[in-house]
Order: structure tokens, then C-alpha cells, then sequence
């Protein structure tokens, strides 16, 4: 395994990227795109957490499930939870087409799920971003 904080950089950057490219996926109207990258942006911020908290193997996809392992090191997590948990149901749904009835992901998600999406996402994304950023030394 790399060194934890090697890895946790990594899964942030990804995650920053992915954030990065959601206004241009919503822009060109790939609703579904946008809420599979929106969980994706989640997912790996929550990893980059918890692999900068010592954490070393982590099997989940579930955004509900990575707030409950991140709420072991800071509590905020058990709240921020239950306001993005719905970013879980855009991790197989948002890309299949045999995951919703009669109707492909590209044709069910719509201009409000992104914004939704894109929300929580950068929810997600800003409180793990706060509590990875190097304490201020001069304590202001």
C-alpha cells in the first residue's frame, strides 16, 4: 500500500478533477453523466479522507456507507450523510440501461437530478477539502 497521505492526494485530485468536468457534462445536457460523475466525485473525496486518516482498504461505493466509516474521525459525517445518500442511487442506475424500467439512464435523469447531483457532490467535496487542508499556522 502507498503511504496514506500519497493516497488520500491522489483520490483528491481525482475527485477535484471529476468535480471540475460536472458543469461541462450538465451544460452539454448528459443529465445522466453528470449524477454517475457526481457520486464518483463523492465517493473519491470520502476515500481520500479516509486514506488520510490511516485507513488502508476500503471496498465500498456507497456514499452512505463512507460518511458512516468517515463519522469515526469527525462526527460531521453522520450528518452530512443523511442530505447526500441519494448520490447512492446514480453509482449503477445513472449508467445501465437495463437498471430502470422500459427507459435508458439518458432518457429518466433530468436538468434538476444534475443540479441536485452536482449539490451534494460539492457538499461532499468542500467539507472533505476543509478538513484535509493543512491547519493555518498562523492560527487565523
Amino acid at each position: 500500500m502507498n503511504d496514506p497521505q500519497c493516497e488520500s492526494d491522489r483520490w483528491w485530485r481525482q475527485a477535484s478533477a471529476d468535480l471540475a468536468f460536472l458543469p461541462i457534462a450538465e451544460q452539454a445536457g448528459k443529465y445522466d453523466t453528470c449524477c454517475f460523475l457526481a457520486q464518483q466525485t463523492a465517493e473519491k473525496a470520502l476515500k481520500a479522507y479516509l486514506f488520510s486518516q490511516g485507513e488502508e482498504l476500503i471496498f465500498t461505493h456507497s456514499i452512505f456507507k463512507l460518511c458512516d466509516l468517515a463519522a469515526r474521525y469527525d462526527h460531521f459525517f453522520a450528518d452530512l450523510k443523511e442530505t447526500v445518500k441519494t448520490l447512492d442511487y446514480y453509482h449503477v442506475e445513472a449508467r445501465y440501461p437495463n437498471t430502470l424500467q422500459d427507459v435508458i439512464p439518458a432518457e429518466f435523469y433530468s436538468a434538476r437530478d444534475a443540479e441536485e447531483a452536482i449539490r451534494m457532490a460539492t457538499d461532499v467535496h468542500r467539507t472533505v477539502g476543509e478538513r484535509l487542508a493543512p491547519p493555518d499556522p498562523s492560527g487565523s
